[in-house]
């Protein structure tokens, strides 16, 4: 019988209305994931060169990525072996029924991060499992729980790191729909006919680079007059009254940068240009060329010196250009009118980022704007626009200009910052770039399984209790903004964590009586100060964006350490990862299903009894402690005897 609904018998209930509306909303929400989080496998034209895992975007190392790519051949040339040895009359040498070798294949699994106290990297089995042995080992030994659960008992903290040790990641645009959905929608501006030209708009450059298509231009020249003529066609809408068109690059020559090193674990940390780039060459591959750190800040550069010869001739009077962070000096900035080329000290910065030298030059624009256009779709930017709305220092209307038309994009809009600034009051602004760092951004990790709408809605909920999130960034001391940060976590994991005063408490209460999984309970309280640590850096990058030079401190020892080739890497804690009592993983490799001979059984040679997680589950083991005590007893009858 064909199922159909109560209402519509002629209609099967896959096709309902209600089941049809599900499908497509899951559908968006795959795609939501692909492109706002993941590495999108669809996208042909951002394919990286490398083998990368789309879920943490991490590169794989070259005996990975050999591994892999080989997978075919090597199958085949087992094959062949086991052909030739198994079947073929001539060749014949073993039994068909004998066993086979195991392959040795090398995965993305190969890449987890090793225990600190597993220097022989002997156990490299997932952070679940980990971590599920080593509560097994606690129990065998007289430990109070709790105690055992204010360590992480893995190789890195699971509700912050995927097993590779790369950040766990969330979708950023989440907190954007949330921000949006707090004002009506303004797909287009009002006009300013019969006004003076008073709108000021400003461009990530980069982020205009990546949108170009390159099927409009052939050699490095016509991309450059590709972006001038976007810039010209911006000063000629009347319309929109705009006077002054801003492009910001961001900076890649920055040593020791927490920004660097993401790029480096997505394998575009580059220090040399692929293609030295001229004029007339033609230009390679331009998505794969984009991928490299290197080549971006060579193409900053090339198009920054080619729009300032060329502009000045094509600017109609009182009409200009600003071009900040492109060239060979980050610092410089150089406005270009139709007359030539002025220097803006000023506005000479030492700023890494676009996203925050965009309201650097936000904050000068209000001085002589009264409305600012900012062409952007990132996260970061919003949430920085709104917050130094909130503290009075942008222009009256200034609007995100954002959404663009394509295939795997939303809609093209005006996101309108001083309206929404307005709508969320009670100080939320000034909450945002800590709630931000803290729930995941390019810098700092998420929570496993907690999005941006929860972080969002909790903050909004409970702004009273958390409104010293607003002293991120500041003078606040550590201790205070610790446990601000603790109070607004611990608010994320519901209403479990409400008795609760530490993050190793509500550990210890979920653990103990629930199943989740390790990575859905919180990070101890250790990791915890760590990450909160790299909010703090992070924020206290975002709250100097008015500031042309700030002063930054060096990250190592604000949630980063120096690892043994001298790059950052991230403090992931200071405890170790586990008790001492429990810190011993010989029963984690124990693989000896007999438990008799000393070469098999590590449990054995070391001189301790087997445990549950060992491979003989120690029910019926000679080793264990149950057969241990039983030929103790029988000693002991034996001398009474």
């Amino acid at each position: 019988m064909m199922c159909t609904t109560a209402s519509r018998p002629d209609i099967h209930e896959e096709l309902g209305s209600s089941r049809m509306k599900r499908d497509a909303s899951d559908v968006d929400k795959i795609i939501d994931a692909l492109v706002g989080q993941y590495q999108n496998p669809f996208d042909l034209e951002t394919v990286p060169t490398s083998l990368i895992n789309i879920v943490t975007g991490q590169v794989a190392t070259q005996e990975v990525e050999e591994s892999l790519t080989g997978l075919q051949e090597t199958g085949k040339a087992h094959m062949k072996n086991f052909s030739e040895k198994s079947l073929v009359e001539n060749t014949k040498t073993v039994s068909f029924w004998d066993p086979q070798p195991r392959l040795t294949i090398k995965t993305f699994a190969d890449m987890r991060k090793p225990l600190p106290t597993d220097k022989q990297k002997k156990l490299m089995c997932s952070t679940e499992v980990l971590f599920r042995r080593l509560l097994s080992v606690s129990k065998m030994r007289d430990i109070d729980l709790q105690k055992v659960l204010e360590h992480e008992l893995a190789a890195v903290p699971p509700a912050l790191f995927n097993d590779d040790g790369t950040m766990r990641k969330t979708n950023k645009s989440d907190l954007a729909k949330k921000l949006e959905s707090v004002c009506a929608e303004v797909p287009t501006l009002p006009k300013v006919l019969n006004q003076p030209d008073n709108t000021g708009y400003i461009i990530d450059g980069m982020a205009m680079l990546q949108s170009l298509n390159e099927s409009y231009f052939k050699t490095f020249d016509d991309l450059s007059q590709q972006v001038l003529k976007k810039i010209l066609r911006l000063l000629e809408q009347e319309d929109l009254g705009i006077d002054v068109v801003t492009v910001v690059f961001d900076r890649y020559d920055k040593e020791d940068s927490i920004k660097q090193m993401e790029r480096r674990r997505r394998g575009a940390g580059e220090t040399t240009p692929s293609h030295q780039i001229t004029g007339l060459r033609e230009v390679p591959n331009y998505r794969l060329f984009l991928k490299g750190s290197a080549n971006k800040a060579a193409l900053s550069a090339f198009v920054s010196e080619s729009i300032a010869a060329s502009a000045p001739a094509q600017l109609k009077q009182n009409k200009t250009i600003v071009l900040a962070g492109g060239f060979a000096s980050g610092e410089t900035v150089k406005l270009v009118t139709n007359s030539g080329l002025v220097m803006m000290p000023h506005l000479f910065s030492t700023q890494e980022e676009a996203d925050t030298r965009l309201i650097l030059h936000v904050i000068d624009l209000a001085t002589t704007h009264t409305r600012v256009i900012v062409r952007c779709d990132d996260t970061d930017v919003l949430v920085l626009l709104l917050y130094y709305y909130d503290r009075g220092l942008l222009a009256d209307e200034v609007y995100m200009h954002a959404g663009h038309a394509g295939k795997f994009v939303t809609r093209e809009r005006y996101i309108p910052i001083h309206t929404i600034a307005g709508e969320l009051g009670n100080g939320v602004s000034a909450c945002l770039p800590a709630a931000h760092a803290l729930t995941g951004c390019d810098t700092t990790s998420a929570f496993y399984k907690i999005g941006k709408r929860t972080a969002f809605t909790k903050l909004v909920k409970h702004i009273d209790s958390v409104q010293q999130l607003s002293e991120f960034g500041g003078s606040s001391s550590l201790s205070i903004l610790l446990d601000t940060a603790r109070r607004y976590v611990l608010l994320l994991y519901g209403k479990r964590s409400k008795n609760c005063n530490t993050l190793d408490e509500l550990r210890y209460a979920l653990a103990s009586t629930t199943d989740k999984q390790a990575a859905m309970l919180p990070p101890t309280e250790d990791a915890f100060k760590q990450h909160v640590m790299r909010a703090l850096f992070q924020a206290m990058i975002w709250l100097q964006s008015h500031v042309a030079k700030p002063e930054v401190k060096d990250p190592v020892g604000h949630g980063w350490a120096r690892g043994g080739d001298g790059s950052l890497e991230h403090k992931l804690y200071e405890k170790q990862c586990a008790p001492l009592e429990v810190r011993d993983i010989t029963h984690l490799v124990c693989n000896d299903k007999d438990c008799k001979v000393l070469g098999k059984c590590p449990c054995l040679l070391a001189g301790l009894p087997c445990i549950e997680s060992c491979a003989c589950s120690s029910t019926d083991c000679p080793n264990s402690s149950t057969a241990q005590q039983g030929e103790s007893d029988d000693e002991v009858i034996d001398n009474e005897d």
